[in-house]
């Protein structure tokens, strides 16, 4: 059985949410992240305009045996549908948050990771519209339902693969866009940087300026 309960959840927040903010991007964590770390990777693209707002996934765990570093993941194999589920939830909860904040705003997502396919699994059910989606190193889901598809396709995306990426290699690439393209009949803006599973915060920043002119 489920038992419903309220819960709080960390959000962190970089940048103003106001009436003058214009454009407010949701970025979601990879696995084992923090959001108190995650945000530094954005901090040289705020402006007076733009602000990011970081929801940290529900699951935390100590990423070495039973003490240390901490980390927070979006889902586990273990009652998958559920964390999904979960998940909507909780990142709705953010949008009417942000929504109520910053009524002139446009939503953008950008996902790392996990994130990419937590973020792409939460765009048909957002109560939100998605003005782009930045999915950085991360797998697509292969599981999309017909809303989370058709909310894709109204996007502007644009998808990031590294030439050295140990967790999403050159074969796991070419899986995911043979599958999009075959399965789902879409063809998506995908680039890719020198480099491993991690950032180019000049590709990043360049990235979120440009799909803000879109």
């Amino acid at each position: 059985m489920w038992l419903p309960v309220a819960q709080e959840q960390r959000v962190d927040v970089l940048g103003e949410l106001g009436v003058k903010t214009r454009e407010v991007w949701i970025a979601l964590h990879g696995y084992g992240q923090l959001v108190a770390y995650f945000q530094r990777h954005f901090r040289a693209c705020v402006t007076e305009q733009r602000a990011f707002v970081f929801p940290q996934g529900q699951h935390k765990f100590y990423l070495n045996g039973v003490s240390g570093r901490v980390g927070a993941s979006w889902m586990t194999k273990d009652e998958r549908e559920k964390d999904i589920e979960n998940q909507r939830r909780y990142l709705s909860e953010v949008m009417r948050f942000v929504r109520n904040q910053c009524p002139n705003a446009r939503f953008h997502l950008v996902g790392f990771s996990q994130g990419v396919a937590t973020g792409m699994r939460f765009l048909g059910y957002s109560p939100e519209a998605f003005t782009s989606v930045l999915a950085w190193a991360g797998s697509w889901p292969p599981d999309l339902d017909a809303k989370g598809l058709n909310a894709l396709r109204e996007v502007q995306f644009q998808g990031w693969f590294g030439d050295d990426d140990a967790f999403i290699g050159a074969e796991k690439q070419r899986e995911i866009l043979e599958w999009y393209r075959g399965e789902y009949e879409w063809v998506p803006e995908v680039g890719c940087y020198e480099g491993g599973h991690a950032f180019d915060k000049a590709i990043l920043k360049s990235e979120i300026e440009r799909l803000e002119r879109l």
